[in-house]
């Protein structure tokens, strides 16, 4: 009986184990500032999942309180803005874009990614990648 308890705790370690080596585990990143809630204007969301240094997905969204305009998110790496994405809304709504680069990508550890919207200039949101 004893020894069948232990082969099958080594089994199920075993199995575990090779799981987690299996099947990636991501990792996100989420920094929200300004505002103070889900739809308010002043409000800009970086989102960022991946594993380690790898970047799978990068996402920025804020609220527009704005209706019938053109509104820009700014992409940053380390302070230099690479990519800038041009969004209409044609009624006040959450609007969300993502990275239009080539994803994915590995960053250096400390790598800064950074989000401003043209709606609420004042706030950036960054997350940093690391190891």
């Amino acid at each position: 009986m004893r020894k069948t308890i232990r082969s099958t705790l080594t089994a199920v370690l075993v199995v575990s184990f090779s799981a987690a080596l299996s099947s990636p585990s991501y990792a996100s990143a989420s920094d929200c500032v300004g505002g103070n809630g889900t739809n308010d204007s002043y409000q800009t969301c970086t989102t960022v999942e991946g594993t380690g240094l790898r970047v799978n997905r990068w996402q920025t969204s804020t609220y527009s309180s704005l209706g019938g305009q053109n509104v820009y998110a700014r992409f940053y790496v380390n302070g230099k803005r690479v990519h800038t994405v041009k969004k209409y809304t044609g009624a006040p709504k959450r609007l969300a874009v993502n990275f239009p680069g080539k994803l994915p990508r590995k960053y250096r550890d400390g790598t800064r990614l950074c989000n401003v919207w043209s709606v609420n200039k004042r706030y950036k949101s960054c997350i940093t990648v690391h190891k």
